[in-house]
């Protein structure tokens, strides 16, 4: 069998989605189609279960991401970024519906979406734009196909794999597309989600390192690595299901897995490196406004921790960087709490479209282009359904229905989260104030 050039392939493929992009949007919900209006492109790449700190613009020596990177230089980047629920299937539905799980029906991966909640690719494919997606979906009960034009089958299995069809899939569907209204372009990729494999793979201890490897190479472990505190029963008994993997582990091992998780980031930032420089070659170029993000975080040794499900900042906390036109570049924005509800909001925003029905979001777009705006105090997340997460610029409350202890963390002089000081006295007015903001939000 005769193999393909590098050359043939991208020109099949783009003559592949060209073909798809003539094909129009799917049928969508909500409002008859409008006509086409003077808005940007809109391209939302995502990747899964990377740690917020996990890029090396932001100071991380330990492993070089030069096109997310590129992205932080040229965009602004929130330091105070939360998913709305730090778990693969629910954060997904977040961004699509603009409602927490706790409305949209994705209460954990074992849940499906709603029927009758729209998502983000019939929603503005209703409102002037082509939606299309390539790449990881993982929204149960919800048929990509019926939302989108897929530029891929809905991949499975390893990011290592199926990362470099949704970045050579956006590479031709940039060179090919021609339609006559703006695109919403989704990429999801899978990276460095490859990192729950590698636990499953290694439940014993290391006694050598491969490939050359020495101590030297390993990053340090965190300084909350034997950090065990008191916490509710439904918390505990998520992380104790995830610890059986790793009970056996050395310190050794621990800072192999930092070290290995590190370059799946970098594979996975190779891939994000392919779609920019191929949207920049094209006419695209200057009126796309991007938006990267992540589903969740990864334990990465905090707690003892690998994987999510959980509200400590290792999990909850997410890289989150808008870029475009008019968005201020270089800048971190350190002083505004933003979540994974706030992306449909700023998505339909410059889209000149309302945001979706009941959306709890606010659009970001006043605070990346540096316009007055009086911004919400807080965000919440949500997990393992009666879990719930109150975050301040100061504090954060962890609560469980029903349950003992609360977590209340200092989050400016205790950012590792090491000290509940729910317990003390002193701090009972900031408890029943973040109380009160919790129920604010579920009443609203």
């Amino acid at each position: 069998m005769s193999r393909l050039t590098r050359r043939q392939f991208i020109k099949g493929a783009a003559a592949g989605a060209a073909g798809l992009a003539l094909a129009g949007s799917k049928p969508v919900l909500g409002a008859p189609e409008v006509a086409h209006r003077a808005n940007p492109n809109l391209l939302f790449i995502h990747t899964d279960q990377q740690h917020s700190q996990a890029l090396s613009a932001l100071g991380n020596k330990r492993l070089r991401t030069p096109n997310m990177d590129r992205l932080v230089k040229r965009g602004t980047t929130f330091s105070m970024s939360y998913s709305a629920d730090p778990i693969c299937c629910p954060a997904r539905a977040c961004w699509y519906t603009g409602l927490p799980a706790s409305r949209n029906g994705m209460l954990s991966n074992n849940h499906t979406l709603n029927a009758d909640v729209p998502d983000l690719g019939q929603w503005l494919g209703a409102r002037g734009y082509n939606p299309f997606y390539s790449g990881k979906w993982h929204v149960p009960g919800r048929d990509p196909r019926a939302s989108f034009t897929c530029l891929t089958a809905n991949p499975t299995g390893l990011g290592e794999h199926g990362d470099p069809v949704v970045s050579r899939s956006a590479q031709s569907f940039f060179t090919s597309y021609d339609g006559d209204r703006p695109f919403f372009l989704s990429l999801g990729f899978l990276q460095p989600h490859d990192c729950c494999y590698w636990v499953f793979a290694r439940p014993g201890d290391i006694d050598k390192l491969p490939d050359g490897l020495t101590e030297r190479d390993l990053p340090p472990l965190p300084e909350n690595h034997d950090s065990l505190p008191d916490e509710p029963a439904t918390l505990r008994k998520h992380m104790d299901g995830i610890r059986k993997w790793t009970t056996r582990w050395s310190p050794l091992q621990w800072r192999y897995y930092i070290w290995s998780y590190y370059r799946m980031v970098e594979m996975m930032d190779a891939e994000i490196g392919r779609v920019l420089d191929s949207l920049e070659d094209s006419r695209f170029a200057s009126d796309t406004l991007i938006i990267w993000t992540a589903d969740h975080g990864d334990g990465l040794a905090r707690r003892k921790m690998v994987q999510k499900w959980f509200l400590y900042d290792e999990a909850v906390r997410v890289p989150l960087v808008v870029v475009g036109p008019g968005v201020a570049q270089g800048k971190v924005d350190s002083s505004h709490v933003v979540s994974g509800l706030d992306i449909p909001a700023t998505l339909c925003d410059y889209a000149g479209a309302p945001p979706p029905p009941g959306c709890k979001g606010r659009s970001m777009r006043p605070l990346v282009e540096g316009k007055p705006t009086e911004w919400r105090e807080f965000a919440v997340s949500e997990a393992n359904i009666t879990g719930r997460m109150v975050r301040t610029p100061e504090y954060k409350l962890i609560t469980y229905k029903g349950e003992s202890p609360e977590l209340l963390f200092d989050m400016r002089r205790d950012p590792w989260e090491m000290t509940n000081l729910a317990g003390e006295a002193k701090y009972a007015d900031v408890v029943s104030d973040l109380r009160a903001k919790l129920k604010e939000w579920e009443q609203a």
